[in-house]
């Protein structure tokens, strides 16, 4: 009887040949190339997710960063600042910029720019100090390009000039665009003076100028009194400016301009001694006259036209130094936080127009200033 069911799902397969030679565990056929390899199927692919911060940390990281550079920044002015406080040496307050680099025998610049007043003096006299305690500078280039100052700043620059002189460091004078009056009184002990040819110079006179308000006070209806004490009838001349001014106080001031020009025409005889030997040709000179750069040089008041690297080599002839090889340094005096930059910015305030700002005005406009300043 046929078993066989009717279900055709159910029908049996028919068997499976036999596994060729060369199976797993068996060497290939005779004759036949080795066994096809298996099929190759991809991997599946690994998707790696990175999780990014949300934009609130992004926010806070941002701050963080900028609160650690503010940090340090803040840190830094700190350490200046007290750099600046506690820095008291006068090789401290100057520093040497390089010019031209050279040998270790150094020329040194000291420059005096604008109008000369008792801040110009102090660094001269800073430089002055630096240099002569550094046995490597051999001379001294005196940079000027200024129309003269204050009659006491003046001759404090001149005073340090022949410092150098006295220990033995030649000095030239370096003339820019300008050095009248006492720009170039404060030349006069040099051992050398060039200027550039279009240099103005000369200006050798003392000058002084006052206000006086007597009409001004009459325009705006103001009548100011002024008193003395009875000892002292004399406190009052030459110091009113409320009134105008009579011949008594005119000559006050003059006694007071004509010693100044006494002494700004014996510095320019005695250093100009080797060129003008006569000293009515120097009186002839020194009358407020300015010249030009060949003026002066045809007069005998200046010695030579050129340049600052022409009165650089002139300082290496002088101090014995093979030519173009001296280092050359500039002197400068360090920006500090209290005297320009960023706290004299915070600290600048709105000026207020009080009583003793009126009175500082006024004492200042009144008090007559000699000065060896080219008009």
């Amino acid at each position: 009887m046929d078993e066989t069911p009717n279900n055709p799902s159910l029908t049996p397969l028919p068997p499976s040949p036999p596994s060729p030679p060369g199976g797993p565990g068996y060497p290939p056929p005779p004759g036949r190339g080795p066994a096809p390899k298996p099929p190759f199927y991809n991997q599946p692919q690994v998707v790696h997710v990175v999780a990014r911060p949300s934009g609130i940390w992004q926010a806070i990281i941002f701050m963080m960063g900028v609160f650690l550079f503010g940090a340090v920044f803040f840190i830094g002015i700190f350490f200046g600042v007290a750099s600046a406080m506690f820095s008291t040496t006068t090789e401290d307050s100057i520093y040497h910029k390089t010019f031209r680099a050279g040998s270790r025998q150094t020329i040194a610049i000291i420059p005096v720019m604008g109008l000369i007043d008792a801040a110009s003096a102090e660094f001269v006299r800073m430089a002055v100090d630096n240099v002569l305690n550094n046995d490597h500078i051999r001379a001294v280039v005196l940079r000027v390009d200024s129309p003269g100052g204050g009659v006491t700043a003046s001759d404090e620059i001149w005073y340090e000039i022949t410092r150098l002189q006295d220990a033995g460091l030649p000095v030239v004078a370096s003339y820019g665009s300008m050095a009248a009056s006492g720009g170039y009184y404060i030349s006069c002990a040099t051992d050398f003076i060039m200027a550039e040819e279009t240099c103005t110079t000369g200006s050798i006179g003392v000058i002084a100028q006052i206000y006086t308000m007597e009409d001004l006070m009459h325009t705006i209806g103001v009548e100011p009194v002024t008193l003395v004490a009875t000892g002292s009838p004399e406190k009052n001349v030459a110091n009113d400016i409320f009134r105008k001014w009579n011949d008594k106080d005119r000559e006050k001031i003059l006694v007071m301009l004509d010693e100044a020009y006494s002494i700004f025409n014996r510095r320019v005889r005695d250093g100009r001694a080797s060129v003008i030997s006569d000293p009515a040709r120097i009186n002839e000179l020194a009358d407020g006259s300015i010249y030009t750069a060949r003026q002066a040089l045809d007069h005998g008041l200046i010695d030579g036209l050129g340049y600052l690297d022409d009165a650089i080599a002139q300082a290496e002839s002088l101090s014995s130094i093979t030519s173009g090889t001296a280092n050359v340094v500039i002197l400068k005096q360090p920006p500090t936080f209290f005297t320009n930059g960023l706290f004299t910015s915070m600290s600048k305030s709105t000026p207020t127009l009080d009583a003793d700002a009126i009175r500082r005005l006024i004492n200042d406009l009144g008090s007559p200033r000699v000065m060896f300043l080219m008009h």
